[in-house]
């Protein structure tokens, strides 16, 4: 692979906000007219963005929705022209921006296959020799001469993103689509973008995953209201960007709130142990086995169940639940959300009981705290969270550093 670099130097991008008073229909404009625009009705949505990402690295962009993010990927893909500055780029640059642009829904998985390998540069001969890779990466073996129409929504996802990443980029854009399909497909999907990293492509990641971008970037670029706040360490930047959310949190916290005291006798007080702005309640949070029934032990290779209910008076769109446990004085070593196992909940309203099951966990031994919370939908604050309001001991006798004690054996032959 040829060495694949990108450059943004002083990038910015600046659109007109639609007035209220400003004529909806060609009636309306003729009798009132257009209104005078104003400075105000412009805005800068990414402004001054600067760096580079040279050959087998990975700059992972975060921010809160609304930050610029897109925007500022779209100018580094062509898609959007910047206001200012510039974007240059060496080697063959693919965006994963949107995977289910350029899909004919009349038109049979196969042929759509063929269509967007040549829009995305590849000659007939070259799709022809990898389509059955390109099948079989999508998982679709029995379902590619079918009509697109007829695909559910995560099959167009794992298509598009088949197609996109055999064409041998140098630079890749990635836009949010990391959590394609099962767990297993997303990774499939990591580890295809591993490959595409330790090959010497340039790649800059959009997530909302904090996790999968310590895991995977090199460096990170901190975006709020479309200014470059921050560039550094993936980690560090993580860590200051998870404690303005946790400030904002507190800042949202009702005065009067009362302590509550979970099953396990822990009192959780307001911006001590439990945040948030109340706008959703997690309630009545229990621990329980393979049987259903309440669990405070666990063995090696045992399953387990968080079950919580949430309670939101008014209606709340797109909320994030979150369930992540560690033992005391260490990180967490489990930490899952909806997001990141590509898991929606549309609406939360009134009362609803979530259940978030793990089939096996080996642990090793010791006593873990579990923490359970439920965030805005653009991960600006949380609603209500839990932190270490919950406990069961493992009980192993293999230990180990990090909490995890997968079963093993050692074979030494001379």
């Amino acid at each position: 692979m040829a060495e694949g670099r990108i450059e943004a130097r002083g990038l910015g991008k600046r659109f007109s906000r639609r007035a209220a008073s400003r004529p909806r229909t060609l009636k309306q404009m003729l009798i009132e007219g257009l209104p005078q625009r104003s400075s105000d009705d412009r805005f800068w949505a990414v402004r001054d963005a600067s760096f580079t990402v040279a050959r087998g690295q990975m700059l992972g962009v975060l921010g809160q929705n609304g930050s610029g993010k897109s925007t500022l990927l779209r100018m580094l893909g062509g898609v959007m022209r910047p206001d200012e500055g510039e974007v240059t780029h060496r080697g063959r640059l693919r965006g994963l921006l949107d995977l289910n642009s350029g899909m004919h829904p009349d038109l049979s998985g196969r042929e759509n296959v063929f269509i967007n390998g040549v829009i995305a540069g590849l000659t007939y001969r070259q799709i022809r020799e990898r389509f059955d890779e390109i099948v079989a990466f999508a998982e679709l073996e029995e379902s590619i001469d079918a009509p697109v129409r007829t695909y559910s929504a995560g099959m167009k996802l794992r298509l598009g993103f088949a197609v996109s990443t055999h064409t041998d980029p140098e630079i890749l854009l990635i836009d949010e689509v990391l959590s394609v399909g099962d767990l297993s497909f997303q990774q499939k999907c990591l580890k295809r973008v591993e490959t595409f990293k330790e090959a010497g492509c340039a790649i800059v990641l959009i997530t909302h995953d904090l996790t999968q971008l310590v895991e995977l970037c090199d460096q990170a670029l901190w975006l709020q209201h479309g200014e470059c706040i921050a560039r550094g360490e993936p980690q560090v930047l993580v860590g200051e960007y998870q404690a303005q959310m946790m400030s904002e949190s507190r800042r949202r916290a009702p005065a009067d709130a009362a302590v509550m005291l979970t099953a396990d006798g822990v009192e959780l007080r307001q911006n001590e142990n439990r945040f948030g702005s109340r706008e959703a309640e997690i309630l009545d949070v229990r621990l329980r086995d393979a049987r259903g029934g309440d669990l405070s032990e666990l063995r090696p290779g045992q399953g387990m169940s968080v079950e919580f209910t949430l309670r939101a008076p008014s209606p709340l769109d797109n909320p994030h639940l979150v369930v992540s446990f560690g033992r005391e004085m260490e990180d967490d070593c489990v930490d899952v959300s909806t997001e990141s196992d590509g898991v929606s909940v549309e609406r939360l309203q009134g009362e609803q009981r979530i259940t978030l099951k793990f089939s096996r966990l080996d642990l090793a031994a010791g006593e873990y705290w579990v923490s359970v919370g439920v965030y805005e939908t653009a991960w600006r604050y949380a609603y209500d969270y839990h932190w270490r309001g919950y406990k069961f001991s493992v009980h192993n006798k293999i230990s180990a550093g990090g909490g995890f004690a997968p079963p093993r054996q050692w074979a030494i032959v001379s």
